[in-house]
């Protein structure tokens, strides 16, 4: 007995050694940012962009009780010319980012800190500029979290001038990784890159891949095809409209707040002027100083540049502007899975995760995380906004997958890297730390090649929902860890339903579908991060909806997901247990988890 004990002993130690020894070889991660994130210098003095604290206050919402807010909008309906006092501050905010028409900056403007040795975490420490750290606490991955698992000497944040031609940013960014290289005497480095930051990525892989100076690419929540947000911000031929709701709750997420802001749309819906106001400020005051922004051109989808851009762009003053971007288009743009095939080749492996079931706050109706249309961010062929597929739709190609999304709004088959697509359900534009299951799937990505693709791993199928506290309550079947039901010819199917908040109980009242049912009589309250398992049952292939019914503060609410009942499911799939089987791999890997802890600290693993 002693002999077997101390066999299983050596198995665990040795489980448990074997991450510690290989993470001597560390890989150096370098972050990439988004539009408008570095913070830009004039002789080294911070000038755009304004903090968040900053932006409130000028905006009298420094105080974001309900109370406070429908003051300051009474007092703007009141208050005549607020208008143009709005648009007098904005203009100062805006101008020391002008453009010139050959998309150069009007001022010496520079990142207030660049380069390899000036941008890892450690010497953002050492100078104490945390501060200018781009998207600190929002909505990038955090870098002190990086720097506490692989050293504040590993990671990096290149800064850059996110106004300037992706082209010539591309050549900047190889500089930096080859010094980045040097300093840390790394064979390779991963990048994990937000947003506009993706295209810049993109271009540089397109020039530099066979250098084979990359190991992990993360692109998150992506602009790889472009953006219609940007094509409605620059198309002067329609009047500017706003989804107010979808800012709001948008505006929640950023905060990282749970408090439901919606209602001030209710309040501002019948105000004429506020409406009059965007398109006024667009038109007025956003788009002249940075008309000749390059970038801005490029994050246009290539389909609809030649038709956006004579409205602001004239043939001969912004000549250089419009050959840039025309490059730019021949280039990445023109060619994202090739690119990405052959950065694989070179040993690079990509990744995407993209987000949708949120419309675009601008004109444009799409599925989208709120800022980029879910067409353009993977390339997915996607339902009109607010539909679903129709019964008789056939995925566009056909790979031997489950490539239509469980709600079938989403169709990855004919995406730029389907194979390597995560998507999340109902999380916004970037907010990647504010859903847990987001931001374990990104540091996975970015960290290990545990991943092979993206039907490989029950923890993270290829279709999830948003975990973020906002969402306020998550569905998964438990054979697959998604909304996928797959018919495995059980009698009865384990529905797990979590309440997301940090902070509130949520009473689960009931179960509604068309798809599935349940005969349980349910009211059962969760505390904060709990969850119920509740039998369900199906035996036809059906896709549809399911509806939570939930309290809150004794409020009343109602969320619907949309479902599919499938009897082939290409991610992996386990056979239905009971809720003490399925806590084996959890003690598991609490004992890995201890073993590891000691073993860490004895002397021949330091």
């Amino acid at each position: 007995m002693k002999k077997i004990i101390s066999i299983i002993m050596s198995v665990i130690i040795i489980a448990a050694v074997m991450p510690f020894a290989s993470a001597e070889s560390v890989t150096p991660v370098i972050m990439i940012s988004g539009f408008g994130a570095t913070t830009l210098a004039i002789d080294g003095e911070a000038v755009f962009p304004p903090s968040k604290d900053q932006l409130l206050a000028a905006a009298g919402l420094d105080d974001l009780s309900p109370a406070h807010i429908k003051s300051e909008i009474d007092k703007w309906r009141a208050e005549k010319g607020y208008v143009q006092q709005l648009s007098d501050i904005v203009s100062r905010i805006l101008e020391p980012v002008r453009m010139n028409a050959d998309g150069t900056s009007y001022y010496d403007v520079k990142p207030i800190v660049s380069g390899a040795k000036n941008t890892s975490l450690a010497a953002f420490k050492k100078n104490d500029m945390l501060a200018y750290v781009p998207y600190t606490g929002s909505e990038f991955l955090d870098m002190e979290s990086i720097g506490e698992r692989i050293g504040d000497e590993n990671v990096f944040n290149f800064t850059y001038d996110w106004r300037l031609d992706f082209n010539d940013t591309a050549d900047e960014l190889k500089k930096y990784i080859d010094d980045v290289l040097e300093l840390t005497d790394s064979k390779k480095v991963s990048i994990y890159s937000i947003s506009q930051g993706s295209l810049l990525v993109g271009q540089y892989l397109y020039k530099y891949s066979s250098l084979s100076q990359v190991d992990n690419v993360v692109f998150d929540t992506p602009v790889l095809g472009g953006t219609s947000f940007v094509t409605d911000l620059f198309d002067s031929s329609q009047y500017l409209t706003l989804d107010l709701r979808s800012v709001l709750l948008l505006l929640s997420d950023i905060l990282h707040i749970e408090t439901d802001l919606t209602f001030i749309a209710d309040l501002l819906d019948d105000v004429q002027i506020i409406k009059d106001a965007i398109d006024y400020g667009r038109t007025e005051v956003l788009l002249p100083p940075v008309k000749s922004c390059i970038a801005a051109w490029e994050m246009i989808p290539k389909e609809e540049y030649s038709r956006v851009y004579p409205l602001f762009l004239d043939e001969t003053e912004n000549a250089v502007s419009i050959a840039k971007t025309t490059e730019f288009y021949n280039g990445f743009s023109s060619h994202i899975t090739e690119t990405f095939e052959k950065a694989e080749r070179y040993g690079a492996t990509i990744s995407i995760k993209s987000c949708t079931g949120r419309n675009l706050v601008l004109n444009t109706n799409a599925y989208s995380d709120s800022i980029v249309d879910m067409k353009y961010s993977c390339g997915a062929v996607c339902a009109p906004w607010g539909e679903t597929f129709p019964e008789n739709y056939v995925q566009a190609v056909e790979n031997e997958k489950n490539s239509i999304s469980p709600d079938r709004t989403v169709d990855l088959s004919a995406g730029y890297w389907p194979h390597r697509t995560w998507v999340i359900n109902n999380l916004f534009h970037g907010q990647v730390e504010w859903c847990p299951k987001s931001l374990a799937l990104v540091e996975t990505l970015l960290y290990t090649h545990d991943l092979k693709d993206a039907y490989s791993s029950y923890e993270f199928p290829q279709f999830i929902e948003c975990t973020a506290p906002t969402s306020d309550v998550a569905i998964t079947f438990k054979n697959t860890n998604s909304s996928f039901l797959l018919l495995d010819g059980s009698a009865e199917y384990v529905l797990t339903v979590k309440n997301l908040s940090l902070k509130d109980t949520i009473i689960i009242k009931g179960i509604e579908s068309d798809a599935v049912s349940t005969t349980e009589k349910i009211s059962v309250p969760l505390l904060a991060g709990e969850s119920v398992d509740i039998a369900v049952k199906a035996d036809t292939v059906k896709s549809g909806k399911l509806t939570v019914k939930y309290n809150i503060l004794n409020k009343t609410f109602e969320k619907t997901f949309g479902i599919s009942v499938v009897d082939f499911y290409s991610g992996v799939s386990v056979k239905n247990t009971s809720v003490e089987n399925n806590k084996v791999p959890f003690i598991f890997r609490w004992i890995i988890n201890f073993f590891k802890k000691i073993i860490k600290k004895l002397p021949f693993v330091q």
